[in-house]
């Protein structure tokens, strides 16, 4: 989720997309241009590649000086680019080589010497302070300078060990059971946490400290894997094995948007419209939300508008289980995670 002075107008119309036709339809002049930012190059690497700058990266955001970051998933790092040229990560946190033996663990202090394990996201605030998932840790891990301008990470909220989601606790007393994805609030007022092994989501209040459980207990999630906001500000679930992109209101009841919440892959009307796993989203200033849909290898939109699902056409580019996606200007990026690469993709306005 970007913060507020950050969310960027997209229109459906701009878009390509991949129609649920033939494949020789749909290898049209709709194809979007795929850029390789990090990572091998080649457009459909026919096996794994082996890590190279990036070990599964997860995640992508930006901080207020256009800085790109990344998380990794296996590599423990968690990794910057110089602003206007997201090409050359340089490691901020973490082990300088993400095959370090001691590449995982669980430690605080100054951040190259920190540890983490199986970072899943991350979300940066207006002063550029970064939150992050550490899932196998049950924590959320904070990231940021000291008055020295030298980089340290704490564990901001949980307590390193899995436990129950207790409700309206503080930070520190709080346990977590693979918090799995972050986000702030437009005003960044709360952070908002999928604790997907309570099957709840969660909000740290980040002024009184407390953490509550805003959705899951009166109706139930199957795996909330992602959270977001929309631009009404509603909180939207993305469920992971329950293959739903779902929506709470204020009283707390779940309605589903888009998934018919059977293993697919079909385009077309929202509620019959399928998913395998998905992983993350990010949503537009207009509402669209886009989905890295892990096991299909796909990045699916659903317009909310249209109540339709639609398959992003990337051409001859392929993923490997995707699991991030990150709007940014006019652009969107995609965590290619197991081909251990980052990609751009131009949205062209109307």
């Amino acid at each position: 989720m970007k913060p507020f002075f950050r969310r960027t107008l997209l229109t459906i119309a701009a878009f390509s997309f991949l129609p649920s036709l033939s494949v020789a339809q749909a290898k049209d002049t709709s194809v979007l241009p795929v850029e390789v930012l990090i990572g091998p190059t080649e457009p459909s690497p026919q096996s794994a590649p082996a890590p190279g700058p990036l070990r599964t990266p997860f995640a992508v955001e930006f901080d207020s000086q256009n800085q790109m970051w990344i998380v990794e998933f296996d590599g423990g790092r968690v990794l910057r680019c110089p602003p206007n040229d997201p090409t050359k990560p340089e490691v901020i946190a973490g082990p300088e080589s993400a095959t370090a033996k001691d590449a995982l663990g669980y430690v605080d202090g100054p951040a190259r010497s920190a540890r983490f394990n199986k970072l899943h996201n991350l979300v940066i605030d207006r002063n550029d302070v970064l939150y992050l998932s550490d899932h196998a840790n049950h924590s959320v891990r904070r990231l940021l300078q000291n008055s020295q301008g030298d980089w340290m990470v704490d564990t901001f909220a949980g307590q390193g060990k899995s436990g129950p989601a207790s409700d309206n606790v503080d930070r520190k007393d709080a346990t977590f059971h693979e918090p799995i994805c972050v986000t702030l609030d437009p005003k960044q007022n709360r952070l908002l946490i999928a604790d997907i092994g309570n099957q709840v989501v969660r909000s740290l209040d980040l002024a009184t400290r407390k953490v509550s459980i805003i959705a899951g207990q009166k109706d139930k999630f199957k795996d909330p894997r992602a959270v977001e906001l929309d631009p009404a500000d509603r909180l939207l679930v993305l469920e992971r094995n329950g293959n739903r992109l779902r929506r709470v209101d204020s009283a707390g009841n779940i309605t589903t948007l888009a998934g018919s919440g059977q293993k697919g892959k079909a385009d077309g009307n929202a509620k019959q419209a399928s998913f395998n796993g998905p992983k993350h989203m990010d949503v537009g200033a207009d509402g669209l939300v886009f989905i890295a849909d892990d096991v299909n290898h796909l990045i699916r939109v659903f317009n909310p508008h249209t109540n339709v699902v639609q398959t992003l056409n990337l051409g001859e580019y392929t993923l490997r289980r995707p699991h991030g996606v990150c709007i940014h200007g006019d652009q969107l990026y995609i965590a290619d995670s197991f081909n251990h690469r980052v990609l751009r993709v131009p949205l062209p306005k109307k």
